[in-house]
This record gives structure tokens, C-alpha cells and sequence, in this order.
């Protein structure tokens, strides 16, 4: 492809593509200074993103779209993810309610941006124009770090900048940019009105000093999400008949088999019985079977508190050397993430497989209660009871979690701790060259668990040997607990608040073994990236017809550390590799690794590190008045076994007349490995398999250390800008295609495709699979075997997926931009505009797996994507806004749309999704999406004090998600469930 795109430049083939536009709130606006300095009247030294060279003017073409900080005032934005959400050219992204998609499991908190839909990986995030934290071992920044109130502005470059910045700009840059310059003091704060939660809060001050020539800036801000429950919104629970997704065969009450021993005869009778109460818990009692639903315990949106302490220096040392840095410490509290009150299981003591995955001890205190509520004898003389099984079972279920009165829910805990500085000088070298040396160091950490229940530790409770105190063999003596499986263990359901009439006072499990047997399952993570930067630019002495030649080089280099350990033993598989705590038999097989926990994988810990060095260059060539020719080449080495690439990239800008620009771009850019894709060691995460019938399994990902190389990619755009005066009005419009070509995609063997193929297909989880295809290696089923006629989808417990250069990936589409400035009145400007994407395509070739196709090729637009790349992707994102400014005075309404998605799961089946109680269509076809918010400003000047108030109302229509045949009932990329709110605030400066 290189050598291609090299001919291709050589031929003077250079595709023409959008000349940004200035366009007031939604911003596709030329980019104007980021952060660096002015030495005097005479000279301005200017870095825009996108660019490298010094003394780029202001007015330079390049396909950056940029907001203010006023802008996003205006707007009621008050979090970098509310902004990034409302992005056309952004696809789906982690934040808010997508728990349950698996890109999305351990990452409660985090903020991401995802531009064109490509992955959060392939979007280069900067502060300032360094690169800046990310989240431990995920290859992307966390966006919700980012301090928005000591932001300028924002600005977005939506074309490849492999050649510019490195690895990671495959889609593009997003550059977050502070307001170095600052003086005075502002202060700010507001609140959100939720319904059916304690409201949203922050609070924010920044405060600049200017000392001689140099300038400090200093800050610090904090924001609060309370909890808003999936109970607070009917649209979430609408029943097994219309949404089985969001149900689990597996329940307390659960289905219960007790076999007897007739002395008489000297034969075994075994009796099956569903346990009581499933209906009167707000379960559905279907046939045998207890239908769960986990997703009442759940919330929509986690309580969640952000601080963020910014400062930042700014010195001319001398008339040609200027100092600079910044230095931010972030940090995220979620501590009490909700979720099941116990997640079924998988696997128990015995092995995989959650079907009898445990049994009960005949002597259980809760059996009698039991027996008696389904009309089965007491254990006697003559008919002892001999065994009890519990056919399908989930601890807890119904009756909620002991450990949490309230909600009955499982807790977890995800915090976040960072902090960054980068900082250089600046040296005039020559009266036109400027020597920029910088260095850049952050360090992010995350402890994230779950609750897990170690199986062995359930087990032994289940026959009275559980619990921390437990000493002799007695069952439910020396300190020797009791766990009661039966509904009789509870009074209620505690988050629907509902009574439970088979409760047997004195039954409970207590505090102490539920302590015991549910511990926190997680890793403590950290990372670190040392980066320096020394380049060169300025103009060469050499004049064009349009001015002077100018240039950049520079070199970079990159050292990154990963570092995760397992928070408890328990959860350590150096110690507990098998299905027994503490046994190491399995060492050797191919259980190795499956952990001692019902449901959740174990971890191992592991040092990372990686080392990058980079040699780069840039030319801009005014050739006349106009027209300008730029170009930018980079080697970059990432060592043994990736090893280095060369990516170049071109553009052109040509002004025809004096309203139309022309503009174009052609290059090649890249992303490399991360060090954990090349680590040996595994993750697992939870996946409802579409082959075992949307039920919740283990995805064991193993990293690539042998041959996993970079990925690259052919980007290019063409578009036009018309920018005419109508009067004393303005209009702007552009349109541009863009496209990216991406080869040896680094992505992960797509685990749901593997199990649907030797699955034979089928979504019911009730059929046999083919024991004898070619990948059933990959899956681990119920009693680690796999029995031809006899093993169903139901039966899978495991599926192993790989770090590979998958398929490649052909994408592309359409960006509209409009802006049009009327004046009004006086002083008076009414603006109104919008930007808009059109995918045209997002096409996949064919992922082989061992030289078998498990996923046709396929082109992703206008389908939901649930179970594949690259999640969501509708044919039109766009959004709209009137803008009216008198004044003092600040109205400003917006809408933004998206088109609904078919359900991919669905293609040639029909009925698509059927339960006991028949077929249901829901969510095969998710409707569109719109949102129509209002916010207002008033600018007030007190004794010499600015006041702004403001007040917003986001969703004034109240529209609800677009549905969708997932837990919550709707898809998350496509809306969001929080529904009307309100925003009120204050801020002030002197």
C-alpha cells in the first residue's frame, strides 16, 4: 500500500478535500492559536493542531473543528463526555449506562472519544498538544480527567495524523487546550435536576497572576453524578415476553432436585421442584424455571465524584527563550457501583458448566421450609433424604444482596487517580527558527472490583462448613456456617420493594458468611509514559509565489510501564488457577486459568513495558498566492516484535475564487501495538452469547506475544467551502468525503462469531453443537467436555478469544457544515447552522479464525452491531442549533439527531427473537433518536464583578432511548435514558 500511495504522489494525484469553515457554536472553524507564545508585535509563532511548523498563519486550512469554552457555556455542557456524545463525527463511546456492552466492562468512570467509530484506540487525545493520561493498559485517554474549566478551547482534527503525532491518530486528534494566559479570578458552580435522583453538582474556580513576564494560572474543580436507578425509568423493565434479554434462567428462587432412598425398595427417587415465590419477587415462573432479571439492581448511572487541580506557568526567560508548564492531578471515586446481588454461575468446585453446579447438604436448616412450601416429605427412617442438587441456581437472586439493605445489590468500587506534567522551553535560534524542547510525564492508576463468589467457599457453606471462623468438620459447629439456598431466606425483594410470603423469620444468611463468600474481585492497574519532543521549524530563506518555504523536524521519544496485580489472593491465578481454591492440579491442563470464582475470571499479575523512537519531518509550500502544497513523513520503531513503519501524508489547498476553497489530503498512518496486545497472559470479560442464548458467559482475551504487528491505513479526503455574503449576513457551507482503508486491523477473534459457528447458529441455546468443528477447541463447556447430540449452546462456559491483524476495514462518508450570521437589532447577532455525518460505508472482510470463516464479510452501517465490530453505526448523525445574542442577554436552542439501527442478529431471521411466550420484535428495529435542549445567559455586571446566569432544560421533549433487544431495553449509543433534566448555574469573575 505504501509504495502505491508513494506513485500516487509521485503522479501529483492529490485528492482535494474540506477547507475548514468558521462557524459560530458547532465551530468547523480554522484553528487559531494553541498555547504558544508571542516574542513581539512583529513575529507570531503559532502551533495549530494538525501542524508541527512554527508560523503557520492563522488563516491555514486545515480540517479542524474547534469549540470554545464559551461555546460549550452556552450549550449547558458541564462534563467533557456530554460534549463528546453530542458529536456527529464521533461513533459509540464508554460513559453512562452501556455496562453491559463488553468494550465497556471495567472501564466504570472512564470517559472515551471515538471518532468516525474506529475505537477510542485510534483517536489521539491531547493536552496542549502533548500527549496526556490514559487509562491504565486500555491504549485510550480518559477524557473525564480532562479539567474543562480551565479550557479555552477544544479543537478536533478529523484526518489522519500518523506522520504528525505517531501511533494512535489513525482517525484523528482531539486536542484540549487551557487557557495559558488567564488573568483574574472566576468562579463557577451548578446543578443538574435528574428525576428519579439527588441531582448533578460541580464547582470550579480558576484564578491567573501575572508576574513581570510571566503568567501562572492555578485551579481546581469538583463534579458529582448521584446514582440514578434502572427502576427510575419504566421504559427499562418492560417483561421477559418483550425483552428476554434482560433475564436469566439461572435464580433464588432457583429449581431444586432432592433425591430420597426407599429403604423398602433400596431403589433412589428423585423429585424436581421449582422453589416458591418467583412470581410474588417480581420474577416470571416459566414452566420449571424462574426467569431472573439482575437489570432492577443496576443503575443507569453510577454515583460518581471528579476532582481535577490544575496549574499552569508561562515565562519569557529572555527575548529568546520562553519556559513553559502545566501540571494537572485528576481523580474519580465511584464507590459503590451496583451491580447483580450475586452472578450465577459458570463453573462451581466440580468443574464447568452452571447447570448442577452445586448441591445442598440434606442437614441444610433451610431444607425443611423448603419441602414443606413445594409439598415434598421430610427426610424419615424409611425415605432419608440422600442428595440435594441445585439444578439452576444464582445466590441471593430475588432476595436481594444482605449486604446492601437498600438495593439488595452486589457492590463494586472503580477509582481513578492521575496525574500529569509536561513542560519545555522554547529557543529562537535564528531571528525566524524556534527550537521547541519538551518533556512530558504522567501516571494513571486504577483499582476497579466486582463482587465474586469463590464456588469452593460456596460450596462447603452449602454443607455447614462455611465461613472465615470455620474450624473442625462439624457441619454448623465451631464457627462452622449454614448457607440457605431457598427463597425461605429472605423477607423481600428490597429494590422493588416487594414481600415475600414464603420468608421464614431466623433463615437469613447472616452478614458475616455473605462477607466470606462474595469478596472483591479486581486488579489494581498502573501505567506511565515518559515522552520528549525536540523539533525545529520555521521558514527556510526560501520564497515561493505565496511566501516562504517553511519546515518542521523533530524526533520523539516514548517509554511506556504497565503494571496490574490482582487486589486479593483469591482472585490471584498464580495461587488459585483452577475451580478449587488453592488446588493447583488443573497447572498444565486446559482448565489452567479458569479461577476459583462462580463467574468472574481471575488475573495474574504483570510488568509491562514498551519503548518507541521516532525521526519526523514537515514542509509547507506556498507555491503561489492561494494554492499550498504541505507534506509530513515519520519513521517510527517500536522494537522487537513489532518492529517500525514509514508513513507519509500530503495535502492541498487551492483557493478558486473568493467564496469557494478546495482542499486535499492523502496519506499513510498507523497505530501500533499496545504492550499488553503482546503480553501472554489473559483477561476475562462477560459476554452474552447470542449461542447460548443471550446468557451472560466467560470471554478469556489473550494477548499476541509472537506475531502481532502494526496496523495501517490509507486516509484521504476531498471537499469544498463556500463562503458567501449575503448582505450584511454571512453563509458558510461545506461538504466532505473522507475515507479510511485499514489494514491488519489489531482487534480481537470475534469470541460470539466463534460460538455461534460451532453453535451451528443457533440462538436459542437449547440445540446440540458440532463437537467436531474445527474451533470447538476454543470453547470450554459444561464438565470441560464436549458430547456430540448431547452438548447444547446452553452448555458453554468459556470462549477464548486472541489478539490478531484482523480483516480489513473500508469506511468512509460525508461531513455538512452551515452557519449562517445575521445581525439583528443594533448589537444584536442571530446565528443558525449544524453539522451533519453520512456514513457511507463501514465494510469488513471476512475474520478467519484457524482458516475458517466465522464472520462473513459485512458493511456495519444503519445495524447496531451488538455482538461486533464496530458497535453502532447509523447512516446520519447531526445536529442543529439557533443562536440569538442581544446584549446581554443569550438564548440558544439545539437538536441533535440520530438515525435508529437494525438489529444485525436479525438479518434473514424471522421471527428474530422468541420466548415461552412466543415471538417478540422488539428492538429488531431501533428507532431514531432526537433531542431538543434550550439554555439561556444573562451577562450581569455588579460593581465591577461579571455575573453570568445560567439556566438550561436538556430533552425538553422527554424522548426516550431508541429500543433495543438488550438488558436495559434500549441501545445507549443511540440516546440516553436520563430523560428531561434541568440546569441551573452561576458564574462569576473579577
Amino acid at each position: 500500500m505504501k509504495a502505491k500511495f508513494l506513485n500516487t504522489i509521485a503522479k501529483g494525484t492529490i485528492a482535494v478535500s474540506l477547507a475548514s469553515v468558521p462557524c459560530a457554536a458547532f465551530a468547523q472553524a480554522e484553528a487559531e492559536q494553541a498555547g504558544a507564545s508571542q516574542a513581539d508585535d512583529e513575529k507570531v509563532s503559532i502551533v495549530v493542531t494538525g501542524s508541527l511548523i512554527r508560523g503557520t498563519p492563522e488563516d491555514a486550512a486545515l480540517p479542524v473543528d474547534v469549540f470554545t469554552a464559551d461555546d460549550l457555556r452556552k450549550q449547558g455542557v458541564d462534563s467533557p463526555l456530554e460534549f463528546i456524545k453530542d458529536l456527529p463525527s464521533v461513533g459509540a463511546v464508554l460513559g453512562d449506562s452501556n455496562q453491559f456492552s463488553t468494550d465497556a466492562q471495567g472501564f466504570q468512570g472512564v470517559g472515551s472519544i471515538n471518532l468516525r467509530g474506529l475505537g477510542a484506540t485510534r483517536t489521539l487525545v491531547l493536552l496542549n498538544g502533548k500527549r496526556t493520561i490514559q487509562s491504565p493498559g486500555s491504549g485510550f485517554v480518559d477524557t473525564q480527567l480532562i479539567p474543562l474549566f480551565a479550557l479555552e478551547r477544544v479543537e478536533i482534527l478529523k484526518d489522519g495524523a500518523g506522520s504528525t503525532y505517531g501511533s494512535d491518530a489513525i482517525a484523528g486528534v482531539t486536542n484540549f487546550i487551557t487557557r495559558s494566559n488567564f488573568t483574574g479570578v472566576e468562579l463557577q458552580g451548578d446543578y443538574g435536576f435528574v428525576d428519579g435522583s439527588d441531582g448533578n453538582y460541580s464547582l470550579s474556580g480558576l484564578a491567573g497572576f501575572e508576574f513581570g513576564d510571566a503568567n501562572l494560572v492555578v485551579g481546581a474543580g469538583w463534579q458529582h453524578r448521584s446514582e440514578l436507578p434502572t427502576t427510575a425509568r419504566d421504559y427499562i423493565n418492560v417483561g421477559y415476553a418483550t425483552n428476554p434479554s434482560a433475564y436469566s434462567a439461572l435464580s433464588t428462587p432457583g429449581l431444586v432436585a432432592v433425591t430420597y432412598f426407599d429403604t423398602g425398595t433400596g431403589g433412589l427417587n428423585t423429585q424436581v421442584r421449582p422453589d416458591q415465590g418467583c412470581n410474588d419477587l417480581g420474577g416470571f415462573q416459566d414452566g420449571a424455571l424462574c426467569r431472573f432479571t439482575y437489570v432492577p439492581y443496576d443503575n443507569l448511572v453510577e454515583e460518581e465524584d471528579r476532582y481535577q487541580v490544575f496549574g499552569e506557568l508561562s515565562a519569557d526567560l529572555s527575548d529568546t527563550t520562553r519556559f513553559h508548564v502545566d501540571a494537572l492531578w485528576s481523580r474519580s471515586e465511584l464507590e459503590s457501583i451496583n451491580y447483580s446481588p450475586a452472578f450465577p454461575p459458570t463453573q462451581g468446585p466440580k468443574g464447568s458448566g452452571f447447570q448442577s453446579a452445586f448441591t445442598t447438604s440434606p442437614t441444610n436448616p433451610g431444607l425443611p421450609a423448603f419441602l414443606t412450601q413445594v409439598g415434598l416429605p421430610q427426610s424419615s427412617a424409611t425415605n432419608p433424604i440422600v442428595a440435594v442438587t441445585n439444578v439452576l441456581f444464582r445466590p441471593f437472586g430475588y432476595l436481594g444482596n444482605p449486604l446492601d439493605p437498600d438495593r439488595g445489590s452486589g457492590t463494586g468500587l472503580a477509582v481513578n487517580d492521575a496525574w500529569r506534567v509536561s513542560g519545555g522551553f522554547e529557543f529562537d535560534v535564528s531571528d525566524n527558527l524556534v527550537l521547541d524542547v519538551n518533556g512530558t510525564f504522567w501516571q494513571s492508576n486504577r483499582t476497579a472490583y466486582a463482587p465474586g463468589i469463590v464456588g469452593s467457599r460456596l460450596q462447603d457453606a452449602l454443607n455447614g462448613l462455611g465461613g472465615e471462623n470455620c474450624t473442625g468438620t462439624t457441619p454448623g459447629a465451631n464457627g462452622c456456617l449454614y448457607f440457605n439456598p431457598f427463597a425461605n431466606a429472605g423477607p423481600n425483594n428490597p429494590t422493588l420493594g416487594l414481600d415475600n410470603p414464603f420468608y421464614v423469620p431466623g433463615a437469613e444468611n447472616s452478614a458475616e458468611l455473605v462477607r466470606y463468600l462474595q469478596v472483591p474481585n479486581g486488579t489494581d492497574e498502573k501505567e506511565s509514559q515518559f515522552v520528549f519532543d525536540a523539533v525545529l521549524s520555521g521558514p527556510t530563506g526560501i520564497e515561493l509565489g505565496g511566501g516562504p518555504l517553511a519546515f518542521a523536524v523533530g524526533a520523539q521519544y516514548r517509554k511506556n510501564k504497565y503494571s496490574t496485580d490482582p487486589i486479593r489472593r483469591e482472585s490471584n491465578l498464580d495461587f488459585n488457577p483452577c475451580f478449587i481454591e488453592g488446588d493447583q492440579s488443573c497447572v498444565g491442563t486446559s482448565t489452567e486459568g479458569v479461577g476459583s470464582f462462580i463467574f468472574l475470571g481471575g488475573s495474574r499479575p504483570d510488568r509491562l513495558e514498551q519503548d518507541v523512537y521516532a525521526v519526523f519531518a514537515e514542509v509547507s509550500a506556498p507555491l503561489m498566492e492561494g494554492l499550498e502544497l504541505s507534506g509530513a513523513i515519520r519513521y517510527e520503531d517500536y522494537g522487537s516484535p513489532v518492529g517500525s513503519t514509514i508513513n507519509p501524508k500530503g495535502s492541498i489547498r487551492f483557493e478558486a475564487t473568493d467564496w469557494l476553497t478546495l482542499r486535499g489530503s492523502i496519506g499513510t498512518t498507523f497505530r501500533g501495538p499496545l504492550a499488553s496486545n503482546v503480553s501472554p497472559n489473559s483477561v476475562t470479560a462477560l459476554q452474552g452469547f447470542t449461542a447460548a442464548g443471550g446468557n451472560y458467559k466467560s470471554l478469556d482475551i489473550f494477548g499476541n506475544p509472537t506475531d502481532l504487528g502494526p496496523e495501517t491505513a490509507l486516509t484521504y479526503n476531498i471537499g469544498a467551502i463556500l463562503d458567501v455574503p449575503l448582505g450584511a449576513a454571512n453563509l458558510t457551507f461545506s461538504v466532505d468525503y473522507w475515507t479510511i482503508n485499514l489494514e491488519d486491523r489489531i482487534t480481537t477473534t470475534p469470541g460470539d462469531a466463534i460460538a455461534s459457528l460451532v453453535a451451528n447458529g443457533q440462538t436459542s441455546g437449547n440445540d446440540p453443537v458440532n463437537c467436531s468443528s474445527p474451533l470447538v477447541g476454543l470453547i470450554t463447556f459444561s464438565n470441560n467436555a464436549c458430547v456430540q447430540g448431547t452438548t447444547t449452546g446452553l452448555d458453554i462456559s468459556r470462549v477464548r478469544t486472541d489478539f490478531v491483524n484482523g480483516p480489513d476495514v473500508d469506511i468512509s462518508g460525508l461531513d455538512f457544515s452551515l452557519n449562517i450570521d445575521i445581525p439583528v437589532f443594533e448589537d444584536g447577532m442571530f446565528s443558525f447552522g449544524g453539522n451533519a455525518v453520512y456514513n457511507l460505508e463501514y465494510k469488513f472482510d471476512d475474520f478467519e479464525v484457524q482458516g475458517v470463516v466465522v464472520q462473513p464479510s459485512y458493511d456495519a452501517v444503519g445495524f447496531g452491531n451488538y455482538f461486533r465490530d464496530p458497535n453502532t453505526v447509523p447512516e446520519w448523525r447531526a445536529n442543529g442549533y439557533a443562536n440569538l445574542n442581544i446584549g446581554m442577554v443569550n438564548a440558544r436552542y439545539s437538536v441533535s439527531h440520530i438515525d435508529g439501527v437494525f438489529d444485525d442478529r436479525c438479518i434473514n431471521r424471522t421471527p428474530c427473537f422468541s420466548t415461552s411466550q412466543g415471538p417478540t420484535d422488539f428492538g429488531v428495529q431501533s428507532g431514531s433518536y432526537t433531542q431538543h435542549d434550550i439554555a439561556l445567559t444573562l451577562q450581569l455586571d455588579l460593581g465591577g464583578m461579571e455575573v453570568e446566569l445560567q439556566g438550561a432544560v436538556e430533552n425538553f421533549t422527554d424522548e426516550e432511548p431508541a429500543e433495543a433487544q438488550l438488558p436495559l431495553g434500549y441501545n445507549p449509543f443511540i440516546g440516553n435514558a436520563i430523560g428531561r433534566n434541568y440546569r441551573v448555574g452561576i458564574r462569576t469573575r473579577f
